[in-house]
């Protein structure tokens, strides 16, 4: 039959080279090698829209068959070479968003409930595990490769172009399912799979769908208002621990495809190579992205990727690719904005703000950060600086960059035991692998490293150091017991009361606190924190997830903390005397009491000083029930000292604790003494502190 199209298209094909208008016409008289040659021909027209509504007139004149048989191969040979039409004309737009939007819609979103069904068909019947029968009819012919086109090409054109399809993607249940079949479809297809018949032996092109699918699954997590709740979303890849384990496979399978890609002769849009790795590049990124927004969104998925490896995965894919991504072109292919060097860096940065991220929400944020360490963080942060080809502006790097905003974040954290066991041996790496000359190009981020660096040799010496020992976890807290135990013995007693404090024998707990721990205890629980505030300022992400308000992290890191707290108020003991007067001068007469409180959630250490009264957060480290029965008396300070009690202020996640003096709760408890005087390590050791 011939196919109806109205008089003014009929008039405009006219304007077609003539051997195409015979095509045409055998096409709509349902010849399907006709068809075949108006598609072979789309990239040779001058305007290829023209056969839209040949395309559309094909979909539109037969119905979707409900299975493969021989009497419809016929109709599902025209439907694919229509909706391979389709998708071409869409694909050959590249990135021109002013055309893009009028034309997508032409061609997909105003005949969506046209095309959707026949995607249906091609992905059920076409893409493992299919429906379609062992053996094909004769005359049948669908490739792996066309079935993906005919399935994400739409959908990819649609959410690229137009607001409507974007919307589809996050409100739509039926078209998430269907994507996400098809996300799951292309983790399981081997490289082979992916065999375009009319690009034979290119092979790039599984990396190449593999970046459009990830792209397309940040369009599913947008945050807008009528979006599908993240659960949802999760539910439709057959769960949330499927869809984090596919969401890190597709890291680790990107990074890869990418860093096997061969290297581009030349680094310019023109060559296939260099355009293929940066388009597979931004869409490791977007997979980066979709991780965290994964995360972010669903109940728990946060803390499962980190369990699934999700920091040793992105380090992974930054310490493969950083090289490759960071090759400038030296042309000016350099400065565009979808393949030069600030795109390419993008990579790098979302890595970088999912370790931020990941670092500030986490439930375990120390050991975040030690695993980054462990998995190389530092090496890769400092190899990855900007290079002078690159011209950046380094008051907006300083502000902007997540690579700076990350190092910047990682000193406040390097109070914790955790991680310092982990940042030594990274240092060393460090050292050993002679970064400096690289990293040194970049001076916004070598000074700042030159900061850190310094930061983390002191605090590393100090957890070293025989003081830096957590030893209340060893040995049995009574006086007059010197039994000691593995960290890991359950016989052991704690007291429920400080939570720090561990005895070898219900007897020995007895004794204690008759002889003195009565007294402590609630001392030794305001030392261990409470907790302050329960939000963050935006950092790389302002996305919030449940805070973790256990604290056994900082009752093993206490002695380190107090060292700390010790150094510092003997290096800045002229700043202290200042700050004082200044907030004397400005309190009332009556006051006679001070607070000082040292900051370490922040880096450089900040110190303030208030009255007793305005602390705000006296009730955690000076309310009465923690200094009554002659605790106010211990731990004033002698007449000459211009304050009267200390806090130390730390963060673990997205909470903030507050602690009272660590250095003078293990002093009355325990007779633990820094060994800090004049800023330096007074004890006989081998390991002498620099300040």
């Amino acid at each position: 039959m011939t196919l109806r199209i109205s008089a003014r298209e009929r008039d405009a094909l006219k304007t077609l080279p003539r051997l195409i208008q015979r095509k045409v016409s055998g096409a709509l008289q349902g010849s399907v090698e006709d068809l075949r040659a108006v598609v072979s021909s789309l990239n040779q027209l001058r305007d290829a829209t023209l056969l839209l509504p040949v395309f559309h007139a094909q979909l539109e004149a037969y119905p979707v068959p409900d299975a493969i048989s021989p009497d419809v191969v016929p109709v599902i040979m025209l439907a694919k070479f229509s909706m391979g039409g389709i998708v071409q004309i869409c694909h050959n737009l590249g990135n021109n968003v002013t055309l893009g939007e009028r034309l997508v819609h032409d061609a997909v979103a105003s005949k969506w409930e046209l095309l959707f069904p026949w995607m249906q068909f091609f992905s059920n019947n076409f893409l493992p595990p299919s429906q379609r029968p062992p053996v094909l009819p004769h005359g049948l012919s669908v490739s792996t490769y066309e079935a993906l086109r005919i399935t994400v090409h739409p959908l990819s054109a649609l959410c690229q172009f137009t607001k409507v399809g974007r919307q589809l993607m996050r409100t739509n249940s039926t078209i998430q399912a269907f994507f996400f079949r098809a996300w799951v479809i292309v983790d399981g297809l081997k490289s082979d799979d992916f065999a375009d018949p009319l690009r034979p032996g290119d092979k790039n092109l599984s990396a190449l769908i593999r970046a459009n699918m990830c792209s397309l699954s940040v369009t599913c997590l947008d945050d807008t208002p009528g979006s599908l709740p993240a659960s949802i979303i999760a539910s439709a890849a057959g769960g949330t621990f499927p869809m984090a384990s596919l969401a890190l496979r597709y890291i680790r399978r990107m990074a890869r495809e990418v860093s096997n890609m061969p290297e581009p002769r030349v680094r310019a849009r023109e060559n296939i190579d260099f355009s293929s790795m940066t388009v597979c590049a931004t869409g490791l990124a977007q997979a980066i992205l979709f991780m965290q927004s994964l995360g972010d969104g669903a109940d728990g998925c946060q803390e499962l990727l980190l369990q699934l490896g999700s920091i040793r995965t992105v380090l992974y894919a930054v310490a493969a690719l950083w090289e490759r991504l960071l090759t400038p072109a030296l042309n000016g292919s350099d400065n565009e904005p979808d393949v030069g060097l600030p795109a390419r860096r993008n990579v790098l940065y979302m890595a970088y703000r999912y370790i931020g991220y990941s670092m500030n929400c986490a439930d375990d944020s120390a050991s975040v950060i030690s695993q980054a360490l462990q998995y190389g963080l530092l090496e890769c942060l400092l190899r990855t600086g900007t290079s002078p080809v690159e011209r950046v502006d380094n008051v907006r790097r300083f502000e902007d960059d997540h690579d700076i905003q990350l190092l910047k974040e990682l000193p406040r954290f390097f109070v914790f035991s955790k991680v310092l066991r982990s940042l030594g041996p990274a240092l060393q790496r460090v050292n050993q692998a002679g970064l400096a000359a690289r990293a040194s190009k970049d001076p916004i981020l070598w000074e700042l490293w030159q900061s850190v660096d310094s930061a983390a040799r002191v605090f590393t010496n100090f957890y070293e150091l025989p003081e830096g020992v957590p030893f209340y976890r060893y040995q049995c807290g009574s006086p007059t017991c010197s039994v000691e135990f593995p960290e890991d013995d359950i016989t052991a007693f704690r007291c429920s009361g400080c939570l720090l404090t561990r005895y070898c024998s219900k007897s020995c707990q007895k004794d204690a606190w008759e002889s003195g721990h009565r007294i402590h205890c609630r001392m030794l629980h305001s030392a261990v924190g409470q907790i302050l505030v329960l939000c963050i300022p935006k950092f790389i992400s302002d996305m919030p997830t449940q805070g973790n308000r256990d604290v056994r992290e900082i009752r093993k890191s206490l002695p380190v903390i107090a060292m700390i707290q010790s150094w510092i108020f003997d290096e800045r003991l002229d700043e202290i005397k200042t700050l004082y007067h200044s907030t004397r001068d400005a309190a009332e007469a009556s006051n006679d009491r001070y607070v000082i409180e040292v900051d370490l959630s922040v880096y450089p250490v900040e110190l303030n000083m208030y009255t007793f009264r305005d602390y705000s957060h006296v009730g955690g480290i000076g309310s009465p029930d923690t200094f009554k029965h002659g605790i106010a008396d211990l731990v004033t300070t002698s007449k000459d000292s211009p304050y009267d009690l200390v806090a130390v202020k730390v963060r673990l996640g997205r909470e903030y604790y507050s602690l009272f003096s660590p250095a003078a709760a293990l002093d009355i408890a325990f007779g633990w003494a820094s060994g800090i005087q004049g800023g330096r390590y007074i004890h006989d050791n081998p390991r002498a502190l620099e300040p």
